[in-house]
């Protein structure tokens, strides 16, 4: 059986974001072993060369396959380097998705999640993109890396909306963001 194919290939000045391939695996093995990441991102630990691999040949395609959630290599334009992934997932409530993202340790500090994540944030609310009236996000305090990078692309914070999220087998208190296609929650 073929894998879908993923058609929302989304381009910025720096970045192409399309599908994870094999070519990737190196990459979301070094970025998904950092310490940084392991510590904010709900992530096999250890996270070993085969959980690289379920990632790409597995979690992604069953996303788009169950057109429950999205993820996409976000690449450095001209070398293709991957630099971190984005996922955008269908939440309960109707026209609603949240969002999350990682990124290598290479890649930090330069703007480019936060390039991918407007990208990605316009396409999701975009009518004839995925068509979602509403986009979450959600960070658990100390993580302001997360909070600054939703904040820059328009996400609001001010409600005061909380949730639990597990991370790493131990609930944690989370504040969500919000951000909608008419731009309330900015």
């Amino acid at each position: 059986m073929t894998a879908p194919v993923l058609t929302m290939r989304l381009a910025t000045p720096r970045l192409v974001l399309d599908a994870p391939t094999d070519d990737d695996v190196p990459d979301v093995l070094a970025a998904c072993q950092d310490p940084a990441t392991q510590r904010w991102v709900p992530l096999p630990s250890p996270y070993t060369r085969e959980s690289a691999e379920f990632f790409v040949r597995s979690y992604c395609p069953h996303g788009l396959a169950s057109r429950q959630y999205t993820v996409w290599a976000v690449r450095a334009r001209g070398d293709g380097r991957l630099l971190g992934a984005l996922e955008v997932r269908r939440d309960e409530h109707p026209g609603s998705a949240s969002l999350g993202c990682w990124s290598g340790p290479w890649a930090r500090g330069q703007g480019y999640m936060r390039e991918a994540l407007g990208a990605v944030a316009r396409y999701a609310l975009d009518p004839d993109g995925l068509g979602f009236e509403r986009l979450n996000w959600e960070y658990v305090p100390g993580n302001e890396a997360s909070r600054r990078l939703a904040e820059a692309a328009g996400f609001g914070f001010g409600d005061g909306i909380r949730t639990v999220v597990s991370l790493h087998g131990e609930l944690r208190e989370a504040r969500v963001g919000r951000l909608s296609r008419d731009g309330v929650g900015r």
